[in-house]
């Protein structure tokens, strides 16, 4: 039989286990096209998927070429905020960076980068 002490004890426990998972960073789980990956066709979009919801007003992703020019234009949030795809402008074989920036809900801040290359057609 459980005391009271034992039962407010495991309240807490409880509490702030659920307060910080309410309260977590966005981090990258997985993307589309995926880190290191090499693509047999231009892309028109990349889409990146977060571990916990994000602020679409506050996240930010880019897509640069190998020279450092910018490639992607708007950016739409999922309907959960856990996924953005970020548009393409037309894109010629080469090397890709993706760089991004999450701010979870609560504020704070995460940031990441990738590659990928886009192979030449045949």
């Amino acid at each position: 039989m459980l005391r009271r002490a034992d039962i407010a004890a495991l309240a807490s426990v409880m509490l702030a286990l659920t307060a910080s998972m309410a309260f977590a960073h966005c981090f990258l789980d997985h993307s589309m096209p995926a880190s290191g990956s090499v693509v047999n066709a231009p892309l028109s979009h990349v889409a990146l998927y977060f571990d916990n919801p994000f602020d679409p007003n506050a996240t930010t992703v880019r897509v640069l070429n190998e020279n450092g020019d910018l490639v992607s234009s708007g950016a739409s949030p999922s309907s959960d905020d856990h996924a953005l795809t970020v548009l393409l402008k037309p894109i010629p074989a080469g090397l890709y960076f993706v760089k991004w920036r999450a701010t979870s809900q609560d504020g704070d801040h995460t940031m990441g980068a990738y590659s990928f290359t886009v192979k030449a057609a045949p």
